[in-house]
């Protein structure tokens, strides 16, 4: 991954904010009764007046814009006419492209009456974003932020979805390095100033063990335990880093 230029992080910088609105408003939108295809169509039009392009849509032959889990699906869900019901763990990953550059985030949380057992669970999902957030500085690994992800899980008996991970970001929407959600210390490629990387906690409740849909996308727990994901679109810099998908 090549650093990125002044004028390449003023671009991901506006198209993360852009994102992060998006986002903001789907949630609202994320109300019992509400149709997984509802959402999607709302995020089309907020791209069309934020006059940014909807990174996911036909990416490999993804079929919509938005990618929606629920409950025990961890990634990549394909919006249906599924109505979203009282008590679901909501999963919404986007992606938006601005001036040629990429941004990406994931948000979780659930819809209607909430329970203890999911709000402790979806705070070490995003607990674990954060960790691996705050480790990525110039001088330390990749393996750094797999370390500080994976510790919170491991705390509290969840599991890392092994097969999945963050990703550098930029002018594709996954370039190198691979960032795993769990790993060593003083592994993996140093980090320098100004990379830019999507880091992405992907947990189940149960036990990390994963199954594909027949739909080629849908990524769900083998066990059917609840999954939860957070993703923020990241630059390194000589400080703390700069998240970019924040409003």
């Amino acid at each position: 991954m090549k650093p990125k230029s002044p004028d390449e992080i003023k671009y991901m910088r506006k198209g993360g904010k852009i994102l992060a609105k998006i986002l903001s408003n789907l949630k609202l939108h994320s109300k019992i009764g509400v149709s997984e295809i509802e959402l999607d169509n709302i995020a089309m039009d907020l791209c069309k007046s934020y006059s940014v392009t909807p990174a996911f849509l036909k990416y490999k032959g993804f079929p919509k814009s938005l990618c929606i889990s629920i409950n025990d699906k961890i990634v990549h869900g394909i919006p249906s006419e599924y109505r979203i019901k009282d008590g679901d763990i909501v999963s919404l990953d986007y992606g938006v492209i601005y001036k040629g550059l990429y941004t990406d985030a994931a948000i979780s949380f659930q819809v209607g009456k909430k329970t203890d057992e999911i709000s402790q669970f979806l705070d070490t999902v995003k607990k674990s974003r954060d960790d691996g957030i705050k480790v990525s500085k110039v001088g330390n690994f990749v393996g750094d932020i797999s370390y500080a992800m994976e510790q919170p899980v491991n705390k509290k008996g969840y599991s890392v979805v092994k097969e999945l991970a963050g990703h550098g970001i930029g002018y594709r929407l996954h370039e190198d390095p691979f960032i795993l959600g769990y790993g060593k210390k003083k592994t993996g490629l140093k980090l320098v100033k100004n990379m830019t990387l999507a880091i992405e906690s992907m947990i189940n409740m149960g036990k990390s063990d994963i199954t594909e849909d027949n739909d080629g996308w849908t990524i769900r727990s083998k066990d059917h335990s609840m999954s939860g994901h957070f993703e923020h679109t990241i630059l390194v810099t000589d400080s703390n880093p700069e998240i970019l998908t924040l409003l």
